[in-house]
């Protein structure tokens, strides 16, 4: 049979189309500088661009599919993923490529539920009607900004991702702020691809989370498999912990039964009360790194660390790692590092501050040297200042909330829901944490810390105030993201697409 009778025109058309991507071509013209920088041999950078073609024709397939079928609409989705044989989360985050691309505009269809002074409107989904933008898609290129442009709009939150996989080393996150070398820069886009502020499918990703077929509304704080009040029964983690210290014994547990060989999060650096990002190989370096930090840290930046080529690793962090991490699950390219991550622990977060503007500030307006802080903490709506001396001083947060890090506005997630497992305070008793199971994983972990009996737990009906008031806080955060997102979207700015 001749090649004719075994390969469509329309085959050939998007692996045309595939060769012209702008994603394709930066890697291609760039393959001598991506192998000077080290960071990938020549054999990681022909898996790198083979995944990422595999998955620009896949785009480019369901685009030409969505161009002749007369109806978009959720049903649309789900012939193409069976046809495919692919889950249609899959499919749902190639559509989102392609509105973020401009080759599609989804009008998602909602009911309104009327909000008043407390809480504002929200809408409810409903399903999805998509249109196909007309023109010749071959000259429609889609060119992927690098993430200067996240700086420049002050919607950066941070996170490292960018810098953690950025192919030539081009980006540096210093105080929570980024910054390029664009002589070095390759326009690739994959940092963009990455970073959750660029677009995060928000609805897509709660639906990957929960492993459904379909898309749900969920509370306030996103979905879960159960949630219990737990803490930690490590003698050397509870006495150095923040509350119930269960992110430090799932770290603790992961290394020593060797189901991961390294774990990165957080470590005080030589200044004092500044956190930098840690790879963590033994146990004492889980309990040195206990407690919370409430200035920005870029833990994700060590993703393409040279420590880490080839191991299995844990994560702990914030909201926006997890949605990171998340993010790059479901765009997966290829990276090696990424595809390392075996377990993602997220921590409560509503918001946190730069070192030198925000955690300074505060310790100066309550007359604390940074020497002679020994922990903080924010409860009550105060946030704690605890003296080596023993004196304990605090501060409504009202007071002090103009020194967070103006980004964290941009974001909705309170409990960290890209998360296996979410660890907080809010809701738990005094020295024990809330601890939320999104996936399965984070299910038999969780319940090997208790076989191993590493902690104890309280079953969540009988602990007060409970996840009644997870939801309330968390509804607070995200109705005050709503709002802010709402606002600078009137005034014509980027905003991050949720």
């Amino acid at each position: 049979m001749s090649s004719e009778g075994k390969i469509s025109w329309n085959f050939l058309k998007n692996v045309s189309d595939t060769l012209d991507s702008y994603r394709i071509r930066a890697l291609i013209d760039a393959k001598n500088e991506i192998l000077k920088a080290g960071l990938y041999d020549e054999s990681v950078f022909y898996e790198i661009l083979f995944k990422m073609f595999d998955e620009e024709l896949l785009k480019y397939r369901f685009l030409e599919f969505l161009k002749y079928k007369k109806d978009h609409d959720f049903k649309t989705i789900e012939q193409f993923a069976n046809d495919q044989r692919m889950e249609i989360s899959k499919v749902l985050g190639l559509l989102e490529l392609l509105r973020n691309e401009n080759l599609v505009i989804i009008h998602e269809l909602c009911d309104t539920i009327k909000g008043d002074d407390k809480e504002p409107s929200r809408s409810v989904f409903k399903g999805l009607k998509i249109e196909v933008i007309d023109g010749d898609f071959s000259k429609i290129k889609p060119v992927y900004e690098p993430v200067k442009v996240i700086f420049d709009s002050k919607q950066c939150s941070g996170c490292g991702i960018c810098a953690g996989i950025c192919p030539v080393k081009c980006i540096e996150i210093n105080n929570g702020f980024g910054k390029i070398d664009e002589q070095k820069c390759l326009r690739c886009g994959l940092c963009y691809l990455a970073c959750p502020r660029s677009f995060f499918p928000k609805r897509l990703m709660r639906m990957i989370q929960d492993n459904a077929s379909s898309i749900k509304e969920y509370e306030s704080f996103g979905p879960f498999i159960e949630a219990h009040a737990a803490r930690t029964k490590i003698p050397s983690i509870a006495e150095s912990c923040q509350d119930g210290g269960i992110s430090s014994t799932c770290l603790y547990h992961l290394i020593e039964s060797k189901k991961v060989d390294l774990a990165l999060g957080a470590k005080m650096s030589s200044d004092p009360w500044r956190p930098e990002p840690s790879i963590m190989e033994t146990t004492d370096d889980i309990i040195k790194s206990a407690g919370t930090k409430y200035v920005n840290n870029p833990n994700l930046i060590l993703m393409n660390d040279n420590q880490i080529k080839g191991k299995t690793i844990a994560v702990v962090g914030v909201p926006c790692q997890m949605q990171a991490l998340l993010k790059s699950q479901l765009y997966n390219i290829g990276i090696p590092a990424l595809n390392c991550v075996k377990y993602r622990i997220g921590i409560f977060c509503m918001e946190s501050f730069p070192y030198e503007e925000g955690f300074r500030k505060i310790c100066e307006k309550l007359n604390v040297p940074l020497t002679e802080v020994k922990k903080t903490d924010i409860n009550k709506g105060k946030f704690f200042i605890y003296k080596k001396s023993g004196e304990e001083l605090n501060i409504p947060i009202k007071d002090i909330s103009y020194l967070a890090r103006m980004d964290c506005e941009f974001c909705y997630d309170l409990t960290s829901e890209s998360a296996d497992i979410s660890v907080g305070s809010i809701g738990a008793p005094s020295g024990w944490n809330m601890v939320i199971i999104r996936t399965q994983k984070g299910k038999e972990l969780f319940n090997e810390l208790l076989k191993k009996k590493l902690i104890e737990s309280k079953d969540i009906d009988d602990v007060k105030p409970g996840l009644p008031m997870l939801a309330k806080i968390a509804n607070i955060k995200q109705n005050k993201c709503i709002k802010h997102v709402n606002s600078i979207k009137e005034s014509n700015k980027r905003y991050p697409n949720y």
